[in-house]
């Protein structure tokens, strides 16, 4: 039975409903909850429910298949920036490339920091020695090696047998790459300086100051590869000096490298005039009122650039002080070698000479003046025990007399004519004379007496 499609009001056969007084004479049945009206399938359309069917089956293949794809990509991605040929091959890139910031980041330790200096010498030093190609290769022949054998560690070495890179394992990346530890290796560097000084320098943008002693070796700082040119100020007892500390940690076999100085200085040539006469010995040059001993070639250093030098000399004789004329040489004058000429006072020197060669031979003809009576009363006594004040014992001559004191001849006037010193020694000569009047000449060697004590003699020996 039709129904009203508005109000729903059951119809016989009106065409108007008695209700809503809607005309429905179009209006047709709806259709049934229950059952739907079916119309037959087509071949095609058959064969399009098909193959939807076969798209819903490949699906889950393909989304799989889709997210595989990704996940290769992504491991590929890994790979080149995480596998261990990758970070090798950075590192290498790095050095190749004088990125000094890359390098510094990529050998740095908690232990050591390398700063972006240190990194420069260090990609220089391996290029120097090594050479870009040969550090490549042996870099990634390490590398290769970790996945044969598993080792813990690989050290890479120049021609000269010079440690250059240590490369070890350090954990995994992202859970499946080998993550690898690049560390360069270190040397301490030494410094023996020849007086106490205090150096200061800048390595690695660190200011460091160190403290050297005479003859001892101290310590400067551990230093991956490189040329190393630190500039530098050394301060002694004579300045400052301004200069460079210079050392290549190739240039040792060991763990320590030695550091050269090269600092500017000056060092003074001093001409010595009119000291010849002074005591061996005595002679001293006077620098900055610092006193050296002579050298050999008269020259004297370092001192100073940036300081004035005040140059004089000072001896004896005989323990009578003597001095020099002094010379200046300004600040601004000084050079790298320089020559100056002190003058002694020639004229004082030799009065005081004469004066005493004059006191000195009056005391030794004196002393043997004493010695000859002497001898003469220990001969007439045969008593050895009178000579004792005047002749060296435990000498053959002591011995000498003791044996034959009974034969020796009485002497008189005796009188020194020639004296020479020489090292605490006087070479003397004697003229007598027997009791005959025959004339006797001796040369004795006297030991220079100590402490206002008298002479002893030495040795004899009759003419």
């Amino acid at each position: 039975m039709k129904q009203c499609p508005y109000c729903h009001k059951q119809l016989n056969k009106q065409q108007v409903c008695q209700q809503c007084r809607l005309q429905v004479h179009f209006a047709v049945d709806p259709p049934s909850k229950n059952k739907r009206s079916k119309t037959p399938k087509t071949e095609k359309d058959k064969s399009s429910e098909k193959g939807t069917k076969s798209i819903r089956k490949w699906i889950p293949f393909i989304i799989i298949g889709f997210i595989t794809f990704l996940l290769l990509i992504l491991f590929l991605l890994l790979r080149n920036f995480n596998s261990p040929e990758a970070q090798a091959k950075i590192l290498v890139n790095a050095v190749d490339n004088n990125d000094t910031a890359k390098v510094s980041n990529l050998i740095s330790t908690k232990q050591n920091k390398v700063g972006r200096q240190e990194a420069e010498r260090y990609i220089a030093y391996i290029k120097d020695e090594m050479g870009i190609k040969s550090f490549e290769k042996e870099v990634l022949q390490h590398v290769e090696q970790f996945d044969e054998d598993s080792p813990v560690s690989y050290t890479v070495k120049t021609d000269k047998n010079q440690d250059v890179l240590h490369i070890s394992k350090n954990g995994r990346r992202y859970l499946i790459f080998d993550n690898l530890s690049f560390q360069a290796p270190m040397k301490k560097a030494v410094l023996k300086s020849d007086t106490e000084a205090t150096y200061e320098f800048s390595a690695n943008g660190n200011n460091k100051k160190v403290m050297g002693k005479g003859k001892e070796v101290v310590e400067i700082g551990r230093y991956i590869p490189g040329d190393y040119v630190l500039d530098a100020t050394k301060t002694t007892s004579r300045g400052t000096y301004k200069g460079k500390l210079k050392f290549n940690t190739g240039s040792s076999d060991h763990d320590t490298v030695n550091a050269a100085e090269d600092f500017e200085e000056a060092r003074v040539k001093v001409h010595l005039k009119n000291g010849d006469a002074l005591d061996e010995g005595t002679r001293k040059v006077v620098i900055n009122g610092e006193t050296l001993n002579v050298s050999k070639d008269g020259t004297y250093g370092p001192f100073p650039l940036n300081k004035a030098m005040k140059v004089t000399a000072q001896g004896e004789i005989q323990g009578k002080k003597f001095k020099a004329s002094s010379q200046t040489i300004a600040e601004k004058d000084v050079k790298d070698t320089n020559e100056v000429t002190v003058e002694f006072d020639g004229q004082a020197i030799e009065k005081y000479k004469k004066e005493q060669e004059k006191d000195m031979k009056e005391k030794v003809n004196d002393f043997i003046k004493k010695y000859i009576s002497a001898r003469n009363k220990a001969s007439q006594n045969n008593r050895i025990a009178d000579l004792k004040p005047y002749v060296l014992e435990d000498t053959y001559f002591y011995k000498s007399m003791t044996a034959n004191l009974s034969k020796q001849k009485p002497l008189q006037n005796p009188k020194v004519t020639y004296i020479n010193k020489s090292k605490g020694f006087y070479s003397v000569i004697v003229e007598a004379e027997t009791k005959q009047g025959d004339a006797v000449r001796s040369h004795y060697l006297l030991q220079d007496g100590e402490h206002d004590q008298n002479f002893k003699i030495v040795n004899y020996e009759a003419y």
